[in-house]
């Protein structure tokens, strides 16, 4: 199989996983809930959403934010909006507002564990009977509420604009993948071989970041903290400038 034709393949089963990943969100969504860790924090319990973000914090040491390129439910409703409305989303300061959301809500948790004298018990489970987080009618307004926060913006702000710009999720993984690299560990990265590059845009085009990918390129690495390790610019690059590594960073 030719490198273009192992690409696409590869494009295809990362859709799928995605796809996967949010028809199975009405059985997930609070186990990426924000407002459980903090009823959890207010009795000493850590739930179910402060195991997955701790998660997915330790993976992004070396795996950065390839969650959010193969597995995130969020992720996966925003690159099916894309296929509507595909303009790439605007960066620069938007990028920053994540932070001004985190920020705040992680002082929260903190606050309320302190308050509950810390973390004394862990209850994977609370706020989702059965372990299902859609099973009762009342949860259907949280869901297609979260549904429509990840979507709509997107079809006026670009693709995946969400992810840039009010994800909680995200700033555990930009972290990790910072420490990640500061610790020289190993780390999941597109690498390019820039003397290569043709100039065809492909690569940007296909990003589903909305990265300046060409530029980003000529620095050895592509690093950038927006980067989800989706390898979609390698998979559009008819020259094969740009491939998935694992290893260290330049």
């Amino acid at each position: 199989m030719s490198a273009r034709g192992s690409g696409a393949t590869r494009q295809r089963a990362r859709r799928l996983v995605l796809l996967v990943s949010f028809l199975l969100f009405p059985v997930t969504i609070f186990y990426f809930s924000p407002v459980l860790i903090i009823e959890g924090a207010l009795s000493g319990a850590v739930v179910a959403s402060a195991l997955v973000f701790a998660t997915q914090f330790f993976m992004s040491l070396v795996l950065r934010r390839a969650f959010c390129g193969w597995l995130c439910a969020a992720g996966g409703l925003q690159e099916l909006g894309a296929t509507a409305v595909g303009k790439p989303a605007k960066l620069g300061w938007r990028t920053r507002i994540k932070y001004v959301i985190w920020v705040p809500w992680l002082c929260s948790i903190i606050a309320c564990a302190w308050v509950a004298g810390g973390f004394t018990m862990v209850e994977p489970l609370a706020g989702i009977p059965g372990g299902v987080s859609m099973n009762s009618p009342l949860g259907l307004p949280i869901y297609f509420g979260i549904v429509a926060l990840f979507f709509i913006p997107n079809l006026f702000l670009g693709r995946r604009a969400m992810c840039h710009c009010i994800c909680w999720m995200a700033p555990f993984m930009v972290l990790g993948g910072k420490l990640g690299r500061a610790l020289h560990l190993p780390q999941l990265h597109i690498e390019p071989e820039a003397d290569r590059c043709i100039g065809c845009g492909k690569c940007e085009k296909a990003c589903p970041m909305s990265l300046p990918v060409e530029a980003l390129l000529r620095e050895g690495a592509i690093v950038d903290a927006e980067c989800i390790q989706c390898a979609a610019c390698a998979d559009a690059c008819p020259k094969d400038v740009l491939k998935l590594r694992m290893g260290g960073t330049r």
